[in-house]
């Protein structure tokens, strides 16, 4: 069959992994393509695998916030995953219903399909073999996160007809015009507010949004990659914001929102707090959440009673280390309780917010990360374990590669979070597995404890401590 010369595919593809769990998120780069050819006059289809409302997949458990787990399927995992003792699995839509979807569609001139996490790219391979399958003629087009960190090794795995890197507003548009009508047409914009908003349209069922209102990030902190990935900080304006909030209210009654940001509270009296004021005057009537940590240096007072009349539910808050040596000029201990007081004098229930600490950096020791644990603790609040995984072109990587704790031919599959890269080889899984554990069972004493008081958390009592190995120094 022909294609289409007006028709595109969208695909958010599969998770291959031993976890996932989906926190609202949503393919938005992607999502933008999109309804910039909608706007353009293209047909645009989607194949998001990770929508887990589509009306075809089987009833399951929905958190009341809208976040839950993935439809998941068993996988026999790679040769070189086989020795962690966990089940690996395909996360999203049953195989046979994205046959299905591909059988129903006509063929498209393109398919674009993005990339998440570098060591997914598995789910990406096998995706791209499908849609070959069924659209042998149809130029497929690789962009994302995973084909802008590590292009060579997606040329070479996953065989794309093209590869767009960074931010592929422009790039994608462009090529698809190039391919549907010929040369000669062309696509540029010069702010944020003149991309339309993301093409959620197309999902049958929708009951939260991924909100950014800024790309990049101003910091540059050593694991983060975020700089590689964007042209710079810049941000939409409030106006735009609001307006992008009230139509998604209206026209698809969506109740739960979440912030993708950076750097949201950077500049707040620039931008967050006006665009606060601006929500609680709306009143859209929603629950909001920051999966991505916050910068707790920029959460002061006003922020945290901005944030509680608006309807914030769920808060993560940035640490990563009670220790002097890697807070280095980012988060400080005394910053970070300071945050704490703001939120809890707001109305926070300080048990109820969590609180990154990172886990598995190179020359980090299991005792450190233990010390930060229970400080976070004491203050009463949640621990979210953040597991390091190496990003290529990072300073945290390069690091790693100079002190031997991983190579830079290393196969991007094993710096999958899961796995604790850097820390397994010399600590063993199980050790990691109970510094995991020790942080979950303190997050429960702190949840039993408000349980049994009714009131404010008081510092829980730890438990046992992780055993110490011979690689700790």
């Amino acid at each position: 069959m022909r294609p289409d010369s007006h028709n595109v595919l969208l695909v958010n593809p599969w998770i291959y992994d031993f976890a996932a769990y989906d926190f609202w998120n949503k393919p938005l780069g992607l999502l933008t393509i999109g309804a910039i050819l909608h706007r353009l006059g293209y047909d645009v289809q989607l194949i998001d695998c990770l929508d887990r409302f589509d009306p075809a997949l089987p009833p399951s458990a929905v958190h009341s916030d809208g976040s839950g787990k993935f439809h998941r399927e068993p996988l026999e995992p790679p040769a070189n995953l086989r020795l962690i003792p966990r089940q690996y699995s395909r996360y999203g839509w049953p195989a046979q219903m994205v046959e299905e979807r591909l059988g129903q569609m006509p063929t498209p001139a393109a398919i674009l399909i993005t990339s998440f996490m570098t060591y997914w790219y598995p789910a990406v391979a096998d995706m791209v073999r499908l849609l070959r399958r069924f659209f042998p003629k149809s130029p497929v087009i690789l962009g994302g996160i995973y084909a802008t960190l590590c292009p060579d090794h997606a040329r070479a795995c996953i065989r794309p007809d093209y590869l767009i890197t960074g931010e592929g507003e422009e790039a994608a548009v462009r090529l698809v015009a190039q391919l549907c009508d010929g040369p000669g047409k062309d696509y540029s914009y010069a702010h944020l507010d003149e991309l339309p908003f993301p093409l959620y349209e197309k999902y049958p069922v929708l009951h939260s949004i991924a909100l950014l209102t800024s790309r990049g990030c101003p910091h540059r902190c050593s694991y983060c990659a975020s700089h590689l990935l964007t042209r710079g900080y810049r941000r939409r304006s409030v106006d735009h914001v609001v307006h992008e909030v009230q139509h998604w209210r209206e026209t698809r009654q969506v109740n739960q929102i979440a912030f993708f940001d950076d750097a949201l509270l950077f500049q707040a009296e620039q931008h967050c707090k006006p665009l606060l004021r601006r929500l609680i005057e709306l009143n859209p009537a929603a629950q909001w959440h920051t999966p991505n940590g916050l910068q707790v240096r920029y959460l002061d007072a006003e922020v945290a009673r901005l944030m509680r009349a608006c309807g914030f539910v769920t808060l993560r808050l940035s640490f990563e280390s009670v220790e002097p040596s890697q807070q280095q000029n980012k988060v400080s201990t005394a910053e970070l309780e300071r945050a704490l007081a703001h939120l809890e004098g707001a109305g926070f229930a300080r048990e109820r917010i969590g609180v990154y600490v990172m886990m598995g950096l190179a020359g980090q020791t299991p005792e450190q990360v233990q010390r930060s644990v229970d400080f976070v603790h004491r203050l009463g609040a949640r621990v979210n374990l953040a597991s390091y995984s190496p990003i290529p072109g990072t300073v945290e990587t390069a690091l790693a590669q100079k002190q031997g704790w991983w190579a830079e031919t290393e196969e991007p599959a094993l710096a999958n979070n899961s796995l604790y890269p850097l820390w397994r080889k010399k600590y063993g899984f199980a050790l990691c597995q109970e510094i995991v554990n020790y942080a979950r069972s303190g997050n429960e004493r702190l949840t039993a404890k408000r349980t049994q008081d009714g009131g404010v958390v008081t510092a829980p009592s730890p438990a046992g401590p992780p055993r110490r190995c011979k690689g700790d120094s």
